[in-house]
């Protein structure tokens, strides 16, 4: 016996009220207490609805959907990761190694137009401060807008990554700018020394290019997903 659109409302609040913001795990619920009521409705018509959903509820675990909710977020989180990085290794094989080279070799030619590599290097550091000063100030409208996303249900656990990623960038960057910083001025001299570091400069590039990379095709799934749904 299918539920009425009112009892399935009734599903989405309940769930809303045991602290359940983000949409695509709400909706998982949704279909998951749904389907369950559907059944137990085939065989008792008159099943108190509200008291079936406490039931259900219940059998989660003692934390309610707090566990489901942690469980989630880190397997969100772990797939995010390891698609970031299976991203990043494209760029080590056919074809993609093709643009590592380049643009490791346009970097390599630029520095060579420096005649003191020490200003070549505090050129990156900028870009890389640069990286860090967009990431801050998305954060900042990330953490700005999210009341209002919660409130129209629209914020997804999906693409809840912002925190975590654009912080493990903005640390590595920073770690590189350091790295400059406390480079001696004969460090600048060497040519393998140099090499090596405008390599790792390239990696962090390439490594925050497949996070944005992951992070804009998920969003694309979840519009997908949920077209009705702004995102």
């Amino acid at each position: 016996m299918e539920l009425t659109k009112e009892q399935i409302q009734e599903i989405d609040n309940y769930i809303a009220a045991c602290g359940i913001k983000f949409y695509d795990v709400k909706a998982e619920l949704v279909d998951h207490f749904a389907s369950i009521l559907e059944e137990r409705l085939e065989i008792e018509p008159k099943l108190d609805i509200h008291k079936a959903i406490i039931e259900e509820h219940k059998k989660f675990s003692d934390q309610g959907f707090k566990k489901l909710l942690k469980t989630k977020a880190d397997t969100v989180r772990k797939r995010f990761y390891k698609l970031t990085f299976l991203h990043l290794q494209s760029f080590f094989k056919l074809p993609k190694v093709l643009i590592t080279v380049a643009l490791f070799f346009i970097f390599k030619e630029l520095m060579n137009l420096f005649e003191n590599k020490e200003y070549f290097f505090d050129l990156l550091s900028g870009i890389g401060l640069l990286i860090i000063v967009q990431l801050l100030i998305r954060i900042s409208i990330e953490f700005g807008n999210q009341r209002e996303r919660f409130n129209r249900k629209e914020h997804f656990l999906v693409l809840n990554k912002s925190d975590m990623f654009l912080q493990l960038i903005n640390t590595l960057f920073i770690f590189f700018n350091s790295s400059v910083t406390f480079r001696n001025n004969q460090s600048f001299t060497n040519t393998n020394y140099n090499l090596i570091h405008l390599g790792v400069f390239v990696l962090l590039l390439l490594f925050y290019w497949s996070g944005e990379y992951v992070f804009y095709k998920n969003k694309q799934t979840v519009k997908k997903q949920y077209p009705h749904v702004l995102v």
